[in-house]
């Protein structure tokens, strides 16, 4: 009885020191998601506003304008993938999710796939699936994190300008809330012509002219599209490590408060064993 009083002593201490963990991983990545979800809320006012602006100027410039950017192309001949997923684990299926939303991807297509990955796990998956990964970066995060994210717009700018790759698709986890994250592939370029329809129309004068104001524009468009992208994603897997240790901790606490009963009844059942022998023994002496 002893020892199995020391085993479940034991089995609590490691529960502790678990929960302990967790908790202490958990306060970071709420810390950390705080602190990117400011700069995702204030990417989505930048990026409206842009899109604003592309639109109205769209209008000035009338359809014959024509861009790099703009060209459609039903079936494009090589297709370039910008994979973002998790730097570690311990955030739940977040990583296992954005996978397979990829390899579904994959599946789909029938043009050589060039990728580009962010994160240690974006790349292992990269280097599993023998795909040719032209650039690997690491996980966007921390003060830099906005010159991270434009470093890597740049590279698959670069791609698509070029004309190694002639569509832009990006695999990475939509951030919603902090409790709904959705994996999500999306296609960046070419970019889908401004529509101005729906747009009052503004007697405008532009300086520089319309065309050239729309060609800066567009590529800027697509830089903060990418890194607003990218700030999703780490906000989505900061997100889903802080409920998987919310999860983490409550079970641990679950499971000391579990062993401390059963740790009661052991003690107790010693003690009414012990007591049962110091009577039966007082018994046999006075009988003798």
């Amino acid at each position: 009885m002893p020892e199995n009083l020391r085993t479940i002593r034991r089995k609590i201490r490691t529960v502790t020191n678990i929960a302990q963990i967790t908790r202490a991983m958990k306060m970071v990545a709420a810390a950390r998601l705080q602190r990117v979800q400011t700069r995702v809320q204030a990417g989505k006012v930048y990026a409206e506003r842009l899109q604003q602006l592309l639109t109205e100027v769209a209008v000035g410039v009338g359809e014959g304008f024509s861009h790099p950017y703009l060209e459609e192309r039903p079936e494009p001949q090589s297709i370039g993938l910008l994979l973002v997923a998790g730097d570690k684990g311990l955030c739940a299926g977040h990583n296992a999710n954005i996978l397979r939303e990829a390899a579904a991807f994959l599946q789909g297509q029938t043009a050589p796939v060039q990728v580009v990955t962010v994160a240690n796990k974006a790349r292992l998956f990269a280097q599993t699936q023998g795909l040719e990964v032209v650039a690997s970066f690491e996980a966007i995060g921390g003060v830099d994190a906005t010159k991270e994210a434009t470093v890597v717009a740049s590279a698959c700018r670069s791609l698509y300008e070029t004309g190694r790759v002639e569509a832009l698709w990006i695999v990475y986890t939509r951030f919603v809330s902090a409790v709904r994250h959705i994996p999500t592939a999306r296609q960046v370029l070419p970019i889908t012509r401004p529509a101005g329809e729906d747009t009052p129309r503004r007697e405008y004068i532009f300086e520089p002219p319309a065309d050239q104001l729309l060609a800066q524009l567009l590529p800027q468009a697509v830089e903060s599209e990418i890194c607003q992208i990218l700030m999703e994603a780490e906000a989505s897997e900061q997100a889903a490590r802080m409920i998987a240790m919310t999860a983490a901790t409550d079970n641990a606490e679950d499971m000391i408060e579990r062993l401390t009963r059963q740790l009661n009844r052991a003690r107790q059942q010693a003690i009414t064993s012990e007591i049962l022998d110091i009577v039966g023994g007082a018994e046999a002496l006075m009988g003798a």
